[in-house]
């Protein structure tokens, strides 16, 4: 059992998400104190904005933070764990993962929206925040690394499939138990899209498929290379006669 801190290096995709989640966290703030209102109003994700035709939404609404602990454990959570798998998988499948994530959680959470809230205040909550995606990684991770050790609050380790279960458990109750706690259903969504992913990938089909798409592409950018004729002269070769 290994209980020492694991430190990878900070990915490129993973990266630029924290830059954005900062700026967002720092523009929000600013125009909140200026009076321009808070940016969840247009990037924010509820069945509201999107029937009013915010369909960006479904993309941004990860970006946005309520507090600088949030923005700070989620960049923490996306370092640790996602710049693991954007190393081992590769930019172009950990961004599929990413945004499986992010577009299953919007829809799980929109549809529980439209059928159990359409006529509440709840319609026009707003989904933020990357705790969605932090829950996915938990749970990507406790599958490929069920025996590694969460130091959680840096004080109780805990199994990373034990930390999982925690997590899905509180989830699923803050869904059901109230109705501000709606969003849980979008951190769900992302859930239970991540675990998916993993089936699809993990299965023999797929990885033939992927293989044999991956070839085809290689082929199709490699350069075919021209032919290029030259004449050698040999100096032992001797002349022609032109009489016999």
């Amino acid at each position: 059992m290994q209980s020492q801190i694991y430190l990878p290096k900070l990915t490129i995709i993973n990266k630029i998400f924290i830059i954005i989640s900062a700026a967002f966290f720092i523009l929000d703030f600013i125009f909140s104190k200026t009076g321009l209102g808070p940016l969840t109003n247009l990037f924010g994700l509820s069945a509201s904005h999107l029937m009013n035709g915010h369909i960006y939404s479904l993309i941004t609404y990860p970006f946005l933070s309520h507090s600088i602990i949030e923005v700070i454990l989620n960049s923490l959570m996306l370092w640790l764990m996602g710049s693991e798998f954007e190393a081992n998988w590769g930019i172009k499948r950990y961004l599929s993962f990413m945004g499986t994530l992010i577009l299953g959680g919007a829809l799980l959470y929109l549809a529980v929206v439209f059928v159990f809230f359409q006529n509440s205040i709840v319609y026009s909550f707003p989904l933020t925040g990357l705790s969605g995606i932090v829950g996915s990684l938990c749970l990507a991770y406790a599958v490929i690394y069920p025996d590694r050790i969460f130091s959680f609050l840096m004080i109780i380790p805990v199994k990373a499939k034990y930390f999982c279960m925690i997590l899905v458990v509180i989830s699923l109750y803050q869904g059901i138990a109230s109705p501000t706690g709606v969003g849980a259903w979008g951190q769900l969504g992302a859930i239970f899209s991540s675990y998916l992913f993993m089936i699809v990938i993990s299965h023999r089909n797929f990885k033939q498929l992927s293989d044999k798409m991956s070839k085809i592409t290689q082929s199709r950018a490699k350069p075919k290379s021209k032919a290029k004729l030259s004449i050698v002269k040999d100096d032992s070769e001797k002349p022609p006669k032109y009489w016999q």
